[in-house]
Order: C-alpha cells, then structure tokens, then sequence
C-alpha cells in the first residue's frame, strides 16, 4: 500500500517504521495511563528492585547501602542515611519500552529480537541501577552536583547507550543491513 505512494523502497521503509512507532506509542500510552499506572505494581516493584540493587552496589562497593520506602519513591540510603529516591520517572520503565520499541519496529527476524530485547533491557537496567547508586554516592560526597548529573550526565548515558544498542541491532542483525550485505537492495 505505501509502494503507491512512495517508490522508493528505504523510504516506505522509513515510513513503515515510523507508523509502527506511532501505533506502538499510542498502544503503549494506553496501556500504561489506564492499566499499568492506576495499578503502582509494575512501578512500585521496579521501584523498589532498582533501589534495592542500588543498594547492593553501594554496600559491595563499601558503602553500607539500604532502602527505605518514601512517598512514592524508595530512598537509596548510604549509613542508614536517605540519599536519592527512586520513584516512577526514574526507574527505567519508559527506557525498557523506549528500546523494545525501537526494536520491535525496526525490521529484522523475530528470533534475534527475542534474545536482543531482553538482553538489552537487562543492560539498561544495569545502567540504571548504577546510576542510582552513582547519584547516591554523589548526594554523599558532593551534593551539588546532583541536580546536574541527574538530569543531563546520566541522561546522556542511558540515551547514549539505548542508541548504541539500537545501532548495534541496525547493523548486524536488521532485516536491512541482512539485504544490503547479501548484495540486495530493498
């Protein structure tokens, strides 16, 4: 139906994506405002799991790490002392939907993208929970820096690397970079 509009073929490509995008976010918005959100348990579990790990991190690191549960956040404490919280916004949820999304989009075979979506999200959420671990050590050592790093260091981080695994699947196991390397154009 696009091959109507649109002769070339990376083009409807492009287009095919970015409707796919379109309808996966709206599916998503849905799903989440008016089920998974009014609920609190997929956050409140996530919530409280990357804290916890963060926690851990701290106290492997030396640290006596813990959490305690807040309004609608787990505080990440160091000493038994609240340092940062992890509430919805900050617990990867979006990120995990973001990636998945991209992959789930973008062509390539169905079997690569049951092992690559999980194995990216599980780095992600690595990534995030270093991160709170990170910001708790930074509101310990050198509280004014947190609001900086909080909002543009480890943003640029987790983006850096969600792009980083998007490109990854873009060029060695997409549908397209299989087409361009066989010789064929689609």
């Amino acid at each position: 139906m696009l091959s109507r509009f649109i002769k070339d073929k990376q083009q409807q490509q492009i287009a095919l994506f970015l409707i796919r995008a379109v309808i996966l976010y709206a599916i998503w918005f849905v799903s989440y405002d008016f089920f998974i959100s009014p609920s609190g348990k997929v956050d409140h579990w996530l919530n409280n799991r990357v804290a916890t790990d963060a926690a851990s991190m701290l106290s492997i690191a030396g640290m006596p790490g813990s959490t305690e549960l807040g309004n609608e956040q787990v505080i990440v404490k160091i000493n038994n002392v609240g340092m940062v919280g992890v509430g919805n916004p900050c617990n990867g949820l979006e990120l995990f939907v973001l990636f998945a999304g991209f992959i789930i989009c973008f062509p390539g075979d169905l079997k690569s993208k049951t092992w690559f979506i999980p194995l990216g999200i599980i780095g992600i959420y690595l990534i995030n929970t270093l991160r709170a671990a990170v910001l708790a050590v930074i509101q310990l050592k050198a509280p004014e820096h947190l609001d900086f790093n909080h909002h543009y260091t480890f943003t640029i981080i987790v983006y850096s690397f969600i792009f980083a695994l998007w490109m990854t699947w873009v060029n060695k196991f997409s549908a397209i970079n299989a087409k361009s390397k066989d010789g064929k154009s689609e």
